[in-house]
């Protein structure tokens, strides 16, 4: 597998695991981001749940308003900007009046679709809007989540730590190549 078809695929398995609507589609998706793993459906779930949804208030919540804007606020000028910038882009959020549009999940939707066009479908004329919103938008703030992760790992859970990294990883790579296509 190439460099550019290696990207592609780590992008599309973090947005799945932030867009899983379910612990079966969850541990399909953390599946497909390791190689090895042995960690059980329950315990991804139940670590997931922990950090990034709830009940209880999660260790990270995963929008950039909360990181960009006043502390554990959601629907601010962050969601706003993101939203004009989907516009813009021509993405639909499919989960509108669910999920805010600056879930890291619908960003790494957009942005896969973005290298997707690119790679794939050699149509290179939104690069510039996708290294925009890479440079501009999510360098802003998913190191800020990151780390929040990584600064509360009390939990001690294997699988969130990898799932981090490897979304580390990939924005530190991102930006290393101003998502140049290689």
């Amino acid at each position: 597998m190439n460099a550019n078809s290696e990207r592609l695929k780590t992008a599309k398995n973090l947005r799945d695991i932030f867009l899983s609507n379910n612990s079966k589609e969850l541990f399909e998706a953390f599946s497909s981001l390791l190689e090895e793993t042995n960690i059980s459906e329950i315990e991804l779930e139940t670590d997931f749940n922990y950090y990034f949804v709830g009940p209880d208030t999660p260790i990270a919540p995963p929008y950039a308003s909360i990181y960009l804007d006043e502390e554990d606020s959601l629907m601010t000028k962050t969601t706003m900007q993101i939203r004009d910038l989907y516009e813009i882009m021509g993405f639909k959020n499919s989960l509108k009046d669910k999920v805010p549009e600056d879930f890291i999940g619908l960003e790494l939707d957009a942005y896969y679709q973005l290298l997707f066009i690119e790679i794939e479908k050699e149509i290179p004329y939104l690069k510039d809007l996708r290294t925009y919103f890479l440079c501009e938008h999510i360098d802003t703030w998913i190191f800020k989540f990151i780390n929040r992760v990584l600064e509360h790992q009390d939990k001690n859970s294997n699988a969130i730590i990898l799932i981090i990294k490897k979304l580390d990883n990939f924005f530190k790579n991102e930006l290393k190549i101003k998502g140049e296509i290689l």
